[in-house]
């Protein structure tokens, strides 16, 4: 029973250092693919009525109706714009929009925003 507990003792103990010797080589040269690191973002497209534009917090609220592309129901949200050019400027509550946005997380990003004639 002595010998049989050596043996595995021995045998764990082996284990251990050949695993620490491998990690502590070099893996740079190694061909490995990463494949693609950021994936393509998917541009959606509405329709809505601007309610508030905060220039200073760069929101414009949106009650927009539903898009089917990505499952969400008619509500109203806050869409976030990185500038400010004079189409954003020229915004007023109560202008129906047609606006494509890319969701980045919990950020809403407009990407484009015009005013329709309704």
């Amino acid at each position: 029973m002595h010998q049989s507990m050596k043996a595995v003792f021995f045998g764990i103990l082996s284990l251990v250092m050949a695993q620490a010797a491998q990690a502590g080589e070099s893996h740079q040269d190694m061909q490995m693919s990463h494949g693609e690191m950021k994936a393509e973002q998917q541009v959606i497209s509405a329709t809505g009525i601007v309610k508030d534009i905060d220039f200073q917090n760069k929101k414009i609220t949106i009650a927009h109706e539903a898009i089917p592309a990505i499952g969400w129901p008619a509500m109203t949200m806050r869409f976030t714009f990185t500038t400010q050019d004079d189409g954003i400027n020229a915004l007023k509550s109560g202008n129906k929009v047609n606006f494509s946005f890319v969701q980045q997380g919990n950020i809403s990003l407009l990407q484009d925003i015009q005013v329709t004639q309704s």
